[in-house]
């Protein structure tokens, strides 16, 4: 008898544990266009070509590249900017982050190049809006 009631309170003391472990939360991966541009600019500007690829790094590794062009109908003062992701859709910090300047005359086509700044960005969203400098 002592020996079932041994057994069954090391039972309730095991769901009970159970019951009690922290739970893994889920993560939703949350589907996002690679380009955003405000409505503002959208006017004055087509972006050509959006590309990417992975560049390799002496130590083994490598780091997400991505190449654009733009094309102005008319003169513009804009800002372009990169967020980058990890696989989990992550922030991934960055130096020098923040909106760059870059003044694009009618009818011409500007080219672009930005690396991700940590081997672990596997994706990105570009930004373009109105430059909003004083």
């Amino acid at each position: 008898m002592t020996r079932v009631k041994a057994l069954i309170g090391v039972i309730c003391l095991s769901l009970l544990m159970a019951a009690c472990a922290p739970v893994q939360p889920k993560r939703e991966y949350v589907q996002r266009d690679d380009l955003k541009v405000d409505p503002e600019i959208r006017q004055s500007v087509q972006v050509q070509e959006l590309l990417d690829k992975r560049v390799s790094l002496p130590n083994g590794g490598s780091l997400l590249r991505i190449q654009f062009s733009v094309q102005a109908y008319q003169d513009t003062d804009m800002e372009w900017a990169v967020t980058w992701f990890d696989e989990d859709g992550m922030v991934v910090p960055g130096v020098g982050e923040g909106y760059r300047p870059v003044r694009i005359l009618r009818d011409q086509t500007r080219f672009f190049t930005a690396t991700a700044p940590q081997e672990k960005a596997v994706s990105y969203q570009l930004h373009l809006r109105e430059d909003r400098a004083p």
